[in-house]
Order: C-alpha cells, then sequence, then structure tokens
C-alpha cells in the first residue's frame, strides 16, 4: 500500500510543480510584454496564455505523469476506488505470502533453533565465570540471537547486520595478540580502562577505533529488547500481538533512549510489520510444539536477563554506562 500511496503523491506533486512552474513563465512572459507592446495586447495575449495553464491543470490522462496502475485509468476517479485498488493489490500479496509460508526451509547450519539457543544462554549464566560473563559463551549465544533476528523477516535486518558487525569486532579481540585480556567482560572493562582505551568523546569512525567496552555496550543494550521480547512471546502477553510485543519491548529497554528520532520511527515501523504470535511462531519453523516453544523461550529469556544484569553491574562498578 505505502507503494501505491506513495507514487500518487509523487504524481500530485509533480503536477504541483509543473503548475507552478508554468505560472512562472507566465509572469516571466508578462514582464517581456510590458515592456514591448502596448497594455490592451499585452494583456489580451496574457489572458490566452493563462486559460490555457488553467484547462491544462484539470487535464487528468494523457500526461507524461500520469499513474500506471492498471485498476485506476485517470486521476478523475475517486479516492475510494483508488485504496479498493490497493487492498485488493494487497490481499494478493498477502495470499502469496502465506502460500510460501506453508514450507519451512531445510534445517541448515545458519537455521535458528530456539532450544539452541536457550542452552547456550543458560551455559553462559550458569558458567564459573557467570558473573564476569564469559566472553566466547556471550558470543555464542549471541550468533543464535542472530539467527532469531534473521527469522523475523527482512523488516529487521538493518538490526541483525548492526549485530553481526560489533560481534565481528569483539571476536576479532578474542583473536588478537590482547586475547587475554578479553576473556571476559570484566577483564576487557578493567584492561581498556587501565590502558585508557575507552574514548568517552568520539564515537568510531575510520579515524577512531572501536573498542570493545563500547561496541559490547550497545549488544548489551539489545539484549535487553531481545529478552524482553522472547519473555513476552514465551508468555503470549499484549493479546498475542508480536508487533505490539515489540513495540513496547523496544521501549522497555535502553535502546530507545539512546537513538535518535529516525530510529525510533524505524523501529516502530519495523514491529509493525510482525504478524500475530500463530503466524509468527510458525514462521520460527521449530520442530517443537507451541508448549514446549514457550517453555524454552521463557528459560532462555530467565537465562538472557541473568547475563544482562551481571553485564549492567560491571559496566556500573567501572563507570562506563555512558560510553558514546
Amino acid at each position: 500500500m505505502a507503494f501505491y500511496v506513495r507514487h500518487w503523491l509523487k504524481v500530485q506533486t509533480r503536477r504541483c510543480m509543473q503548475g507552478m512552474f508554468n505560472a512562472f513563465q507566465v509572469y516571466s512572459l508578462c514582464s517581456v510584454l510590458k515592456r514591448r507592446m502596448k497594455n490592451s495586447i499585452a494583456y489580451c495575449i496574457l489572458g490566452t496564455l493563462a486559460i490555457i495553464v488553467v484547462l491544462s491543470a484539470f487535464r487528468c490522462s494523457g500526461g507524461p505523469y500520469t499513474t500506471n496502475i492498471k485498476t485506476i485509468h485517470s486521476n478523475e476517479k475517486s479516492v475510494e476506488e483508488f485504496m479498493s485498488a490497493v487492498r485488493e493489490k494487497e490481499a494478493q500479496l498477502d495470499s502469496k505470502t502465506t502460500n510460501m509460508g506453508d514450507e519451512c526451509p531445510s534445517k541448515g547450519e545458519n537455521t535458528f533453533s530456539a532450544a539452541n539457543m536457550s542452552v547456550l544462554f543458560q551455559e553462559c549464566a550458569k558458567s564459573k565465570r557467570a558473573r564476569e560473563v564469559d566472553m566466547d559463551h556471550y558470543l555464542a549465544a549471541w550468533d543464535e540471537l542472530i539467527r532469531f533476528l534473521n527469522s523475523m523477516g527482512k523488516a529487521f535486518s538493518f538490526v541483525s547486520s548492526d549485530v553481526v558487525d560489533k560481534v565481528g569486532i569483539l571476536r576479532a579481540f578474542r583473536n588478537s595478540a590482547d586475547a587475554s585480556h578479553y576473556e571476559t567482560i570484566k577483564k576487557m572493562i578493567v584492561y581498556e580502562k587501565n590502558n585508557n582505551l575507552i574514548n568517552y568523546k568520539e564515537a568510531p569512525s575510520k579515524k577512531v577505533k572501536a573498542y570493545g567496552s563500547r561496541t559490547l555496550l550497545r549488544l548489551h543494550r539489545a539484549l535487553k529488547f531481545l529478552l524482553i521480547l522472547i519473555g513476552k512471546l514465551a508468555r503470549n502477553e499484549d493479546e498475542g500481538k508480536v508487533s505490539v510485543m515489540g513495540y513496547n519491548a523496544y521501549h522497555a529497554s535502553p535502546m530507545a533512549e539512546y537513538h535518535p528520532w529516525i530510529v525510533r520511527k524505524a523501529v516502530g515501523l519495523a514491529v509493525y510489520m510482525l504478524p500475530d504470535r500463530p503466524a509468527f511462531i510458525k514462521q520460527l519453523c521449530q520442530d517443537m510444539s507451541e508448549e514446549e516453544l514457550a517453555k524454552s523461550m521463557q528459560v532462555c529469556s530467565e537465562s538472557m536477563d541473568a547475563i544482562f544484569e551481571y553485564t549492567h553491574a560491571l559496566y556500573s562498578k567501572y563507570e562506563v554506562l555512558e560510553i558514546p
């Protein structure tokens, strides 16, 4: 629907601009004629041109900006007819999407597993260094969360790609010569703070290196959003509307507070496109019953919450919660 409305607005804008351009031409011609002709002849010519401009503005078809929607043959049709055509097209697209969604893709290495995600976060929350938050366990759990984000559809691809970048940065530190300083989140913060590696003035860029503490802080905020959303899915809150679950989870997390207005609106649009809970669960394509999936997600959400609290306590203790 958005495509057709945008196209219709574009057509009307172009016509308006064309009319303004024609009026400007008439005004310019007026100045020339007044200098070179008698007033009576000039006003006669200008009157004729004005009539031509007005008549051309009422032409609704056959012009270069006529809409190409097949069900609308001219712009003389009412808005009701236009919206009727849009709804008909949307119904066709919805039926195609439903038919395509009946079959799940074959299971592979990059297929999301709710059971595996739950296990990974439990291992991270219950490891020997749980309160220091083991980095390898943390990143492995995020790998599964990325698959979860991808299973939510293309609307969340911009979130997923950003998370992939940040997980890659942290994993690069784990594979570097300084790997021992990045075994846990606690060690990372202490090392970067003691060596003045945390930049409190500038965000990472081509000239400013992205260090671990800042990078993980962004994942930390996103983790809160996802753990709330997964918990809501498990408990079937907000009348089973995943779009409402996503919206409420986002605004209950620290993400919304740190995002600019345009990003908040983009996230709001993305969650609005999410289906209802039954369709969303079917979209996840899990080899378990709805009850088993809900139980697995509830345990996962609780483990994620424990990890969030451990991480938050470390960032608060070392006063690095507000890195720009």
